[in-house]
Order: structure tokens, then sequence, then C-alpha cells
């Protein structure tokens, strides 16, 4: 058994640990977190329910005192991500009482955190949660911040909150049950949180494929990259200004991540996130902010990660510019990027002349 790495979360609305391991039984066994509440309740979805759902039970019941554990388990897919969903989640809580006494546990990746964070803030104005993450997406980027959300149709995360949980519990020997393509897919987050804020962070994780490092350099890169992502939301909690240089790849990432939902082949989050973030960095390139050889390093550590490169869609360049127009982090029809200066050093709220915004798409189909 490896050690855990504790990274604490400084927040001005809460302060919370983040317990990174090869072992959820362990972490459980130290943690107090559950030692207040009178009712346990799981969220999880139908793949995390089967590999994981029974054995994180019998955790908690071994390591506390907690006898009322309840779970509710939805169809697993980013389709399911909607408030119908959350209603059911509702329903389901009032009917075995949870309370603002009451804890809930999300169990699985970036989708059951987003939605499950939001029932819980939502839920009688807020029950305190926890996420244990069971995929790198959801360890690295989605259970780290914060943000909570679902979708409105096909409009990733319009509806929302700025919640933070009460804990994060983080055990890299889940990664072992992830098909190869969900591993790999959450790459894309531990490179942007290089590329944007660390480069030294960038050459380490850019180094080797993360399935080719050991569970001890697993365990070091993924703690690496939350702690790196903390130290962004520390300064800008609620996104108004600094926080929003992890934005970036997901402008044009969003629209590529909708448009293949509606396809039978759509990308995972990370996936379109890749793309966004060669799209973005090429956008760069081509208004002079970065020089090609900085360019081409970004995009061959992505392509080496395994991460794809371009968005096989038959769609024009002035359909995806449209779909830009309408992101929910413009104003005025004004779309304002994150965007680098070199690696590691990114800038937000920068506006480009539409010319490089229409190249950079096109290299990208």
């Amino acid at each position: 058994m490896r050690k855990t790495i504790s990274v604490s979360i400084n927040h001005l609305s809460k302060k919370y640990d983040i317990q990174v391991s090869d072992s959820l039984d362990k972490i459980i066994n130290e943690t107090t977190v559950f030692e207040k509440h009178s009712k346990i309740f799981i969220l999880t979805d139908s793949n995390v329910a089967d590999l994981y759902l029974e054995s994180v039970v019998k955790m908690i019941r071994k390591n506390t005192d907690k006898e009322e554990i309840y779970s509710y388990i939805f169809e697993a897919g980013e389709k399911n991500k909607n408030l119908q969903t959350v209603k059911e989640i509702y329903e389901d809580m009032v009917k075995v009482g949870i309370d603002r006494s009451s804890i809930i546990v999300n169990l699985g990746g970036g989708v059951v955190t987003d939605m499950g964070g939001y029932a819980a803030s939502t839920f009688l104005r807020g029950v305190p949660f926890i996420n244990i993450s069971t995929t790198l997406e959801g360890m690295v980027d989605a259970s780290v911040g914060g943000k909570t959300g679902v979708n409105l149709d096909h409009n990733k995360n319009y509806i929302g909150t700025f919640t933070q949980p009460k804990a994060v519990f983080i055990d890299v020997s889940m990664l072992k049950t992830l098909p190869h393509r969900v591993l790999v897919q959450g790459y894309a987050e531990v490179l942007k949180h290089g590329i944007v804020a660390d480069e030294q962070y960038f050459d380490d994780a850019s180094r080797i494929p993360f399935i080719e490092m050991s569970i001890d350099q697993q365990i070091e890169i993924i703690a690496s990259s939350i702690k790196i992502k903390s130290q962004v939301v520390e300064q800008d909690e609620l996104e108004s200004s600094y926080r929003k240089i992890l934005n970036f790849g997901h402008t044009i990432g969003h629209v590529v991540e909708s448009l293949s939902l509606e396809t039978d082949d759509s990308l995972y989050h990370g996936e379109a996130v890749s793309i966004g973030m060669i799209a973005e960095a090429k956008i760069c390139e081509l208004s002079g902010m970065i020089d090609s050889k900085t360019f081409n390093k970004i995009e061959q550590s992505i392509i080496n990660s395994g991460l794809p490169s371009r968005f096989k869609l038959t769609i024009s360049s002035e359909d995806i510019y449209d779909l830009l127009i309408s992101d929910k982090k413009n104003s005025n029809g004004v779309i304002k990027w994150t965007l680098l200066t070199g690696i590691g050093e990114a800038v937000v709220n920068v506006m480009i002349d539409k010319k490089f915004v229409m190249t950079a798409i096109e290299y990208i189909l």
C-alpha cells in the first residue's frame, strides 16, 4: 500500500481535503467526514454500481457506525445528465428521508460528481456531499473546484451552482477497471493544467503515457494536477477572472462535444477538449501570441497521449462559429477567449479576429 497524499483546499466558502491513495478502504478508515451525519445517500451510475457500489457500502459500514446507507443508480451516460434525472434523484431522497443532517456520496466520474453535486446543493437548499472519483477526468478536474451542473438539451452545464464538497476521495487503483479510451480521455485535463499554469508539470506529464506509469507516479501526477487546479481556484472561486484560465480548450471543445452527441460516435469530454486545445492553440499561433515551436509541442503532446486531434464530422467552420457565439461564457455575442502567451502562461477575456478563429476551426476539421 502506497502513501496517501493529502491536498488541502482553502476556499473562501469552505476548507476541505482531497485524499489521493491506492486504497479507498484506508481513506475511509482514517476519515472523520461521516461522523456527524445521520444518513448516507450514495449516488452512482449503472456502470460504476456494478463495479464498486457493494464494496464501497461495505467499507463505510466496516469503518463507521453508520447503518442507514441508501443508494440511487441512474443509467450511465452524458445524455442522462439533465434535470429529469435530478428530479428522480430528489424524489428518491424524499422517499428515504434525506435531510440536512445527511450526507451525499457521489461515486463515479464527472457526470456523477457534476450532477450529484448539483442535486445535493439544491435539495433542501443544500445537503453536504463528498466525491469519490472513479475516472481520471473526475479525479483531476470534475470533482475539484466546486462547479456542479447539468446540461440543458445540448447546452453543456447551463444549469449549476458553485458549491464545494466536504471532501474528495481518490483511489487510483480504480482506474484499472476503466476502458482504455475512457482512461486516456481524462488525460486531456492533466495536460491542460500544465499548458495553462505550469510548464515543468506539462513536460513531466508529457514524458511518458499515463498507462505506462507506476502507481506511485500516477499518484504523484494526479496529486500535482489537483494542486495546480486548487491553486487557481483558491484565487478566484467563483470564476470572475483568473479561474477562467481553466477554460482553455473548452470554448471550441464544448461545441465539438455537443455536436458529437448528436451522432452515433459521440466524443468523451476529454477528447473534445483535446481537439479544442489544438484549435485554440492554433488561434494563438495564427495571431502571434505563441510561436510555431510552442504550438507543435502542445499538439504533439496531445497526440502522443493517445488523444484525438481532429473532429471527424462533416460540418462547415461557419456553422461551428455560429455555435461558438451562443456559448454561455460570452456576452453580447462577443467571444471572450482563454488563450496562451506560452506554455504555463494563459490570459483570459481575449477578443480575437474572426479570421484566425475560422482558420483554426478549419485546421481541426
